[in-house]
């Protein structure tokens, strides 16, 4: 497990965040992303869903529109607000995942994309609180961020050298997220009581994209078309995930159940 610094604190990352995101476009390319066939093969049309830690909405508003019954909750208002100015009928809400305001065995599924790895305490309470709201036989798609070896050779010492330079003028520092190797996920899973059914990464299925060169190489981005690459990262990204798909994967996809 790898702990991840920014220069950021959590609110300005947040605004960092939210500020660059067009949901329009983060929806459009939903599709396009690794998790999309999990969800089909597993998700149940019907059954209550929630996306737990759900942003501005994008995976709510995608797929609702293919039929299946998803509910948000985020814990920073500022994006609910926003989400409920343009679109105020989508079901989303403000609240905490560590205390959600749904009755023991009430869901179908629980969506977890990119949330738990930034508790710095440790992951936990928000799945023992996963585990509550599921129904028995309730599923579990959960992403955190993948310690692929691309980063534990390229882009963390890269990353520490920055920050050494930033702290060596005066800058701070704070936690931004935990990165996790295949096996540490699916302990921590387990540990919470859920029983594996299926493991996979997460990033783009075309092999020319990269959401790893996007969020962490700002110079290998296609400026006139976000979240595309230039030509290096398009050649580059095609080469590694030609190799194996896990050298640059973004994240780690687990599918869990609650026993039966």
């Amino acid at each position: 497990m790898k702990k991840i610094y920014t220069t950021r604190d959590i609110p300005e990352q947040q605004a960092y965040m939210w500020n660059e995101v067009k949901t329009e476009d983060e929806v459009s390319v939903c599709q396009q992303r690794r998790i999309n066939d999990y969800f089909f093969k597993y998700l149940t049309k019907g059954e209550p869903i929630l996306e737990a830690g759900c942003g501005p909405g994008t995976w709510v508003i995608y797929l609702r529109d293919k039929g299946f019954d998803v509910q948000g909750i985020e814990h920073d208002e500022r994006i609910i607000s926003r989400i409920k100015k343009d679109m105020p009928s989508l079901p989303v809400q403000s609240g905490d995942i560590c205390l959600l305001p749904f009755q023991d065995s009430s869901l179908g599924a629980y969506i977890s994309l990119g949330v738990i790895e930034h508790f710095e305490d440790g992951v936990e309470h928000p799945l023992k609180e996963a585990l509550r709201v599921l129904r028995p036989g309730g599923i579990l798609i959960l992403t955190v961020p993948f310690n692929n070896i691309f980063r534990k050779l390229v882009a963390h010492p890269l990353r520490s050298l920055y920050l050494f330079a930033h702290r060596l003028r005066h800058g701070k520092t704070y936690f931004a997220e935990y990165r996790y190797s295949e096996d540490e996920v699916c302990e921590m899973v387990k540990k919470a009581g859920f029983e594996i059914v299926e493991i996979g990464t997460d990033d783009y299925n075309d092999n020319s994209r990269s959401m790893v060169f996007w969020s962490e190489f700002p110079l290998l981005r296609d400026k006139m078309k976000p979240p595309d690459l230039n030509i290096v990262g398009n050649s580059t990204a095609f080469i590694l995930n030609s190799i194996s798909k896990k050298i640059l994967a973004a994240g780690i996809l687990i599918v869990a159940q609650k026993p039966l």
